[in-house]
């Protein structure tokens, strides 16, 4: 017995031994020393890649916005940022960067840099921002060293630098390409011989569809935040139609559809004709497009105004101010109103107005005390009056020119309302 006890104190001693060789082994260099060392591998594989990395950038904690893709260039100290919204895609902008400890290591791009910090920077209808993240965690790499994982520290969304090859200005020209043909005043999802309610705004697929049972029928809505590519376009993360999931849609150029590699799932695109997409949005007069009529009419308008001691800074065709009052709507000297248009639509591009007696806000007190019957003269007052419109591009028109049917010399061109232009202008 006495033997086996100092059998087992011997092995223990030795055991101690081992395990003091095995931890001063593991720790022979600090915490400190460990995360530089760390660090700077990282620092190493991101000034390696000579063509740069691409980042399909996500924005905000449950992407509401969308996904936007950055190439990005690095030395060992500093940045040069590509952005597919960037103004001039051609000239990327260049800014330094850090990497840090902090709770682990992190990719910081600690010096302003306007495209990359393009969702971060807070302006004064927005002191938040976009939630956009310029601080990642970094998590990982995979066996190749071609991709990096990381954590946006703000939204704790999940990003994947890719070792990128090619041209980034071609590239991002092709995203934005494939972006501009698949932009569309409205969206429909296709499924075998469904065709169910879908839309795209922002770089956000939302889609509806029905499952049917011989119980009953069941709803199915779904979100998906996506990044243009020139493929096509990448969901943030897989996407479940109908039993099967996506993580992306190919494009096809010919029809200008998004289809999943399947061919089970396609997403086509509306366009209504140009009459109805008309009385649908809101288009800007601006007086220096206006016939000589219409010029004639809106010159008597601004002698009521001067008399008021006003001016008319914006008029438009539409129902922006007023929903539910398509008509001539204005704002005169901070004072809005509408005057009300009956419409009819023939075909895919003739409408015909009249006044319709009616108003809402300011708009009656106008007509009647400040000559704004006037301006409703060139569109349809006392008689109505017919319209052929034109438009600068079918699918998404900027601007449609109104041609009177039978008077061609009175032709005016409107503007739509994603920029509002003043009418003197």
């Amino acid at each position: 017995m006495k033997k086996i006890y100092f059998i087992l104190i011997a092995m223990l001693g030795l055991t101690v031994q081992s395990c003091l060789l095995e931890e001063k082994e593991l720790f022979d260099s600090t915490p400190a020393e460990r995360m530089e060392a760390y660090l700077e591998e990282y620092r190493t594989l991101l000034a390696s890649a000579e063509e740069g990395w691409l980042l399909q950038y996500f924005p905000e904690e449950t992407q509401a916005y969308g996904g936007y893709t950055y190439i990005l260039e690095f030395t060992r100290d500093s940045v040069a940022a590509y952005f597919e919204l960037a103004d001039k895609i051609e000239e990327p902008v260049a800014s330094l960067y850090k990497m840090t400890p902090d709770d682990g290591p992190v990719l910081t791009f600690d010096t302003y840099n306007e495209n990359i910090h393009f969702f971060a920077t807070p302006d004064i209808d927005n002191y938040e921002a976009l939630h956009g993240d310029y601080e990642f965690r970094i998590v990982g790499k995979n066996a190749d060293a071609t991709e990096i994982y990381m954590k946006g520290k703000r939204t704790n969304n999940s990003y994947t630098l890719v070792k990128f090859s090619g041209d980034p200005v071609e590239y991002l020209n092709k995203i934005n390409e494939v972006t501009a043909a698949m932009e569309a005043p409205a969206y429909r999802m296709v499924m075998d011989a469904d065709t169910t309610a879908c839309s795209i705004s922002g770089n956000v697929f939302e889609f509806e569809y029905n499952v049917y049972t011989p119980e009953d029928t069941t709803a199915v809505t779904g979100t998906a935040s996506f990044c243009y590519t020139p493929e096509g376009a990448e969901f943030y993360a897989p996407v479940e139609i109908k039993g099967t999931e996506y993580t992306k849609l190919v494009f096809n150029a010919e029809n200008g559809t998004l289809a999943t590699e399947d061919g089970k799932v396609t997403v086509i695109q509306i366009i209504p004709p140009l009459n109805e997409m008309f009385v649908l949005g809101n288009w800007f007069i601006k007086y220096s497009t206006l016939s000589a009529e219409g010029k004639f009419y809106f010159d008597y308008v601004k002698q009521y105004e001067d008399a008021l001691g006003e001016e008319l800074q914006y008029a438009f065709i539409g129902s922006m101010l007023y929903p539910g009052n398509f008509g001539f709507q204005f704002v005169s000297s901070g004072y809005g109103g509408s005057l009300n248009f009956n419409y009819a639509l023939q075909g895919e591009d003739i409408i015909t107005l009249q006044f319709a007696m009616a108003g809402a806000g300011n708009g009656v007190w106008y007509h009647n005390n400040a000559g704004f019957h006037y301006a409703l003269r060139p569109f349809g007052y006392d008689k109505a009056r017919t319209f052929k419109l034109t438009a600068d591009d079918k699918k998404n028109p900027t601007q449609i020119t109104m041609t009177e049917v039978g008077n061609e010399a009175h032709s005016m061109t409107l503007f739509a309302a994603q920029i509002t232009y003043p009418f003197n202008n």
